[in-house]
């Protein structure tokens, strides 16, 4: 499943972020629930204040990446003990909410202003101002940043 799109949204002050219906009606077709049925995602902590959000599927994904690493395996460990730890699974309530963790709200340092971006494989929860300013600064930047697809795929 490939996540795309920006979706302005606000934590409430019960820490439950509303997930787009559009989202969540993907998200549970790729799990191959229907409407009732349950579905989770893993909220992870990333740096530069970012949670992240895999669909399960998504999650498993990448702790098989994790065992296929080249990394050092005490460096890999520690990075996993970090990374496993700082994960959590989450429901989604009957209004299409995901209550965030507030140990990882804190850590990522997010207010209740956010935006949820896709990003591929999952979903990221960015502080919105922060957001949209280093959108803005790398577009002005780095116009070249929205290159021809197409020849990124020939660089290879």
């Amino acid at each position: 499943m490939v996540f795309t799109g920006t979706y302005d949204h606000t934590i409430d002050t019960k820490n439950r972020l509303a997930i787009p219906a559009e989202v969540r009606t993907r998200i549970k077709r790729s799990a191959g629930m229907d409407d009732d049925g349950s579905v989770f995602l893993y909220v992870t902590l990333a740096k530069d204040g970012t949670l992240c959000l895999y669909t399960e599927k998504g999650y498993e994904q990448r702790a098989d990446e994790l065992d296929h690493s080249e990394m050092d395996p005490d460096e890999l460990l520690e990075y996993e003990r970090i990374f496993y730890s700082l994960s959590k699974s989450v429901e989604f309530d009957k209004q299409g909410r995901v209550t965030l963790p507030s140990n990882l709200l804190e850590r990522a340092g997010l207010g209740s202003e956010v935006v949820l971006i896709g990003v591929k494989d999952h979903l990221e929860v960015r502080d919105r101002k922060a957001w949209y300013g280093h959108l803005e600064r790398k577009l002005k930047d780095q116009p070249d940043i929205l290159m021809n697809p197409r020849l990124a795929m020939r660089r290879r």
